[in-house]
């Protein structure tokens, strides 16, 4: 359990224009603290901080009577937690005292989302979980009754989604409002004490829509590649995109975001954890690749890609433009000066790899599975079980670019 006292703080920032200052509950976990606010005022002399009590006043009873009822009550929802309290922080204990929930129908969606947003640390999540809270409010308003969340409520803002042409990011919306939901649950449930405040899950019913391009349209043929490879860059930037595309391909289609904070080199190979799934890779780096990362060599990391740009969707945003043009910047883009009409973004370098894989060079679906870090749900235990040969990795990666370059094997 936390501990609870009643302080009062040297800082000027809680006193009044008559001197008084607020009484604060403090939290203390660990070497952590945090503070929750009361109602109560009393000159900072009145206060003995040590005893956690009112020595002086006409109304120190009075005042220490109700900081008792306070301690009680804070403590007695600390104890809600059992062992969760374990592995929360401190902001987390305190959001969870100030939820004063007692039932789903206190509980406003919102309100929980927008302070949860503020204890994700991730950049991206935040801003998806931003964006979705934004959303809501437009098409809600300001508050929004879990219990109100329900498979009618999810079909009619989908239905709003698409009435503001949202298109496939209908799809990244609806997983986005799920994952928020389940923290939801998550936060005010406690399946353990018995204790389920929010004990309907509206998203087991709820079909997600398919999404109408399809990702293995996402893909260079082997003849539109060798064309970008043949192709003498204009510029530096041209330089610079085709070999970061190129490098995504001989790295067995790596994200951008992986590629930008690779480290050094491990015997030969990259050895990293995806930021989209937190699987451990491990990649041998083929001849063609090491040429291009001897161009680009980093101080601290493997290229000096994160000193080019300061964020990685910066950096993926160039490769794109050069690839297939910028109109506010003039660029023309390669591709289309090699009459390839496609939108071809950093993502196409994992689908085209897996495709010349599969279809060119005849890999068995398990091993492009195995090659791309695909988990296999239904082998979730067998994988528990097997390490990884990671020469049928490097193997399948060598046919791949041998294909690209017609190298007979």
């Amino acid at each position: 359990m936390a501990t609870y006292k009643a302080v009062v703080l040297k800082g000027t920032n809680d006193k009044k224009s008559d001197g008084t200052t607020n009484i604060k509950i403090r939290i203390t976990k660990g070497k952590s603290t945090n503070y929750l606010a009361t109602d109560m005022f009393i000159l900072p002399s009145y206060m003995d901080n040590k005893a956690g009590a009112v020595r002086l006043g006409p109304s120190k009873d009075f005042i220490n009577a109700r900081i008792a009822g306070l301690l009680k009550t804070y403590r007695e929802k600390d104890m809600e937690l059992a062992d969760r309290r374990d592995y929360m922080t401190v902001s987390e204990i305190k959001q969870h005292l100030l939820s004063g929930k007692n039932n789903a129908k206190e509980i406003d969606f919102i309100e929980f989302a927008e302070e949860y947003i503020k204890t994700v640390t991730v950049k991206g999540t935040s801003d998806q979980y931003k964006a979705l809270v934004a959303s809501l409010k437009i098409f809600n308003g300001e508050k929004l009754p879990v219990t109100e969340i329900t498979v009618n409520f999810l079909m009619r803002y989908e239905m709003y989604l698409r009435s503001r042409k949202v298109g496939n990011g209908i799809i990244n919306y609806m997983r986005t409002f799920r994952a928020l939901f389940n923290k939801c649950r998550d936060h005010f449930n406690d399946e353990d004490s018995g204790r389920l405040l929010v004990n309907h899950y509206p998203f087991k019913k709820y079909t997600f829509p398919k999404r109408t391009t399809d990702a293995r349209d996402h893909v260079l043929t082997l003849a539109e590649l060798r064309l970008l490879i043949n192709y003498q860059p204009e510029n530096p930037g041209e330089v610079f995109s085709r070999d970061m595309f190129l490098l995504m391909i001989f790295l067995i289609g790596i994200e951008a975001k992986d590629l930008f904070y690779l480290g050094k080199l491990q015997k030969c190979r990259i050895v990293y954890n995806r930021f989209k799934t937190s699987r451990a890779h491990s990649i041998f780096i083929e001849p063609e690749a090491l040429e291009i990362i001897e161009r680009y060599k980093g101080n601290q990391v493997l290229m000096n890609i994160s000193e080019r740009f300061e964020h990685h969707k910066s950096f993926y945003r160039a490769v794109n433009n050069y690839l297939t043009g910028e109109k506010s910047h003039n660029i023309k883009g390669m591709l289309p000066k090699l009459g390839i009409r496609k939108k071809v973004t950093t993502k196409w370098a994992r689908h085209t790899w897996a495709t010349i894989a599969r279809n060119d060079c005849r890999i068995n679906k398990d091993d492009v599975a195995l090659c791309l870090g695909h988990e296999d749900i239904d082998n979730q235990v067998t994988d528990m079980y097997v390490k990884y040969d990671y020469s049928i990795i490097d193997e399948a990666n060598r046919k791949v670019i041998d294909m690209i370059y017609e190298i007979n094997s």
